[in-house]
């Protein structure tokens, strides 16, 4: 009895450090981008530096009919690389009944997001030739069109669970283009996040001479991560190699 109830509190230990982290606040909150709808609006998380900083963007999931730029305060990236020096910056964006079905519409609003940035750089103390995406699900194709479909100067891209209109989204990779970090942590059994979807991804990317490394779990096909790695770490290192590369200067 006592070594289960010492598992159950070593368990909690761990969750409240890992998976349920207290929330960290943004420095700014609901800062809008656009006038155009109520959700057109972001937060900021400006890290305490001199100098003009990097930022990462992130766009949530939900299918394009939920979710919420909230959700972000909890991510370990956030918690683990703003104290580092990495600004953050999570977007809320209209929901896919708001653009009477038009998805093209939506993604061309969340480029506004990244203008607005790139527009207030100075005022926040951003760096606007150092930014990157990043986004769930739905916020993964976001990610993919803001980088390729846009010219939009954005350094890198971290998709995570690429879904099921990724085929929409292939035509728009450019060869010149940021490279690109993949993760699906689904397995073959997930159809709206199967891991074809970050291979179709991916071969796109090898045809056209783009870095692509397409992380998954076991037995769906992916490279697996490095034992002991976590995938923010990786695509944070992956998104420090971009800000250093003179690609797209």
């Amino acid at each position: 009895m006592k070594k289960r109830m010492l598992f159950s509190f070593v368990l909690l230990c761990l969750l409240g450090a890992n998976g349920l982290a207290e929330p960290r606040q943004p420095t700014h909150a609901d800062i809008r981008y656009s006038d155009e709808y109520d959700r057109s609006s972001l937060d900021f998380w400006i890290a305490k530096s001199k100098k003009p900083s990097p930022l990462v963007v992130n766009f949530h999931g939900g299918g394009f009919r939920v979710g919420d730029k909230r959700s972000f305060q909890r991510n370990s990236m956030l918690q683990n690389y703003l104290p580092k020096g990495v600004s953050f910056a999570s977007v809320n964006y209209p929901y896919i009944d708001q653009m009477e079905g038009n998805y093209r519409k939506l993604l061309e609003h969340c480029a506004k997001s990244i203008r607005f940035i790139q527009k207030n750089a100075s005022k926040y103390n951003i760096d606007e030739n150092r930014i990157s995406v990043m986004g769930n699900s739905a916020g993964a194709l976001i990610t993919c069109f803001l980088g390729h479909a846009q010219n939009l100067g954005i350094r890198s891209i971290y998709p995570i669970q690429q879904p099921k209109g990724t085929p929409l989204i292939l035509p728009h990779i450019r060869a010149d283009g940021p490279p690109i970090l993949v993760y699906n942590r689904s397995g073959l059994n997930d159809q709206i996040h199967h891991p074809r979807f970050a291979i179709m991804l991916q071969k796109k990317c090898i045809e056209l001479g783009i870095e692509c490394i397409a992380y998954g779990v076991e037995g769906s096909g992916l490279r697996t991560l490095p034992k002991g790695k976590d995938v923010n770490d990786l695509a944070m290192q992956f998104f420090k190699k971009s800000w250093k590369s003179k690609k797209n200067e």
